[in-house]
């Protein structure tokens, strides 16, 4: 499988148009690039991931939803996610970046104009599922891409880019959920999915004009300074390396679960544990996507200069304080600075890990290296909500489980720093 979407280089450059891109003065097109994976990923994640955590109150409320079962129905989004994930060897080298994003923002659309029309729990999980393939189908191939537009010098900083889109998507649904209203036989949280449908739709457009491939698409190279040191060309990846793609993968899947965690539940306890009004939480929310906006870019370029590895440490440290601080205390001044904590490093992880794997597996492996740690990034964000609705049956709210995410982020902490150094380029 891993030795098929290795092949995603050559089969992107098959996969070349006669579209002409749109030329804008001497602005490099990477940047293009990078700024419309921003834009699909708003639609990918921020609606089609982070959104649900602001309608779930809504949704729960007029479904009778217990938190098992909204833990079960944020599950099966990452089920979808999963399968995304194994289908994109198949799906990502045959169709390339351009197509395969593209297609997957429909999907989403789709699977949301389902949702708007429904108020049936197993048929909201069916579509839920389709919109997480979706969403797999999205962040993937944006994130893979970069690997081939920018050399290491700044591919953390426009991975950082194109990690600012989700949190647009939260800003959007912090401020706009909460002012829904029924529209004829629909309920608020209904019109949302629509809207969202709407908007992913658009933005399917804007992807398939915009997205390449390969530098080579627009006869221009990669971005940035070229390493000094030979770039490594190795097309699948080595046994030499699994030890390496293990560790990483064990490291990301902390962060999976420990973060789907917060994102699904921090709403809910806001309106429950905290007392707080829809509104002023939504508020509170989209704090945490305006703050995310910079999140990526900041440990994207901070790792850039100090490398993947102290990267990654140092994030791990802010997601344990952010997580015990709602943990361990009802205050709401230990809510907010955890809210801004949280918003502070959200993307930090992710955006690092997809520059890690370029830097430490090389550019053309680093697809394959990307759906492995994706993997198991998936499966840390299926079971984290699972168990964290399950604790909050037992003890009347989700404290134990921020108190654990925040003991499983100083695990991550350790294992990051027992990372062996990247060759600096």
């Amino acid at each position: 499988m891993a030795d098929e979407m290795i092949q995603q280089d050559n089969e992107d450059r098959e996969n070349q148009d006669s579209t002409a891109p749109l030329k804008l003065g001497k602005l490099h097109y990477a940047w293009i690039v990078a700024a419309t994976g921003s834009v699909a990923m708003f639609c990918g994640l921020g609606l089609g991931r982070f959104a649900f955590g602001m309608l779930l109150p809504s949704m729960s409320s007029s479904l009778g939803l217990n938190y098992t079962q909204s833990g079960i129905l944020g599950f099966t989004n990452l089920i979808g996610y999963l399968v995304a994930v194994l289908l994109s060897p198949f799906i990502l080298p045959r169709f390339g970046t351009r197509a395969t994003a593209t297609g997957s923002l429909l999907l989403i659309a789709v699977s949301m104009f389902g949702m708007a029309f429904t108020t049936s729990f197993p048929i909201l999980c069916a579509l839920y599922v389709l919109t997480g393939i979706g969403s797999g189908g999205v962040v993937l191939p944006m994130m893979s891409v970069m690997s081939h537009w920018f050399f290491p010098s700044h591919r953390g900083l426009a991975l950082g880019l194109v990690m600012a889109g989700p949190g647009f998507g939260i800003i959007l649904s912090g401020f706009v959920v909460p002012k829904l209203l029924p529209i004829s036989n629909l309920l608020s949280w209904q019109t949302g999915w629509l809207i969202f449908a709407v908007i992913n739709i658009v933005v399917a457009c804007l992807t398939f004009t915009l997205i390449r491939n390969h530098p080579d698409d627009v006869s221009q190279n990669p971005f940035g300074r070229a390493p000094t040191l030979p770039i490594k060309n190795k097309k699948k990846l080595e046994r030499s390396n699994i030890k390496l793609l293990v560790h990483l993968g064990i490291i990301f899947a902390i962060y999976g679960a420990t973060y789907m965690v917060y994102v699904t539940f921090i709403v809910t306890s806001m309106v429950g544990a905290y007392q707080l009004s829809e509104a002023t939480a939504g508020g509170v929310w989209a704090w945490i996507g305006l703050l995310s906006v910079f999140s990526g870019m900041l440990f994207g370029w901070i790792s850039d200069h100090i490398g993947r590895r102290l990267g990654l440490a140092l994030a791990f440290v802010f997601l344990a304080i952010a997580y015990l601080l709602v943990g361990l205390t009802d205050w709401h001044s230990g809510l907010y600075l955890s809210i801004i904590l949280f918003g502070l490093v959200v993307w930090s992880v992710p955006v690092i890990m997809a520059a890690s794997a370029g830097d430490y597996f090389g550019p053309e492996a680093a697809a394959s290296a990307l759906a492995a740690l994706t993997f198991a990034f998936s499966g840390g964000q299926a079971l984290g909500p699972v168990a964290a609705g399950y604790l909050a049956e037992i003890t009347g709210d989700f404290s134990i489980s921020y108190m654990v995410s925040g003991i499983a982020a100083f695990v991550a902490l350790g294992l990051a720093l027992l990372l062996r150094p990247q060759k600096s380029a």
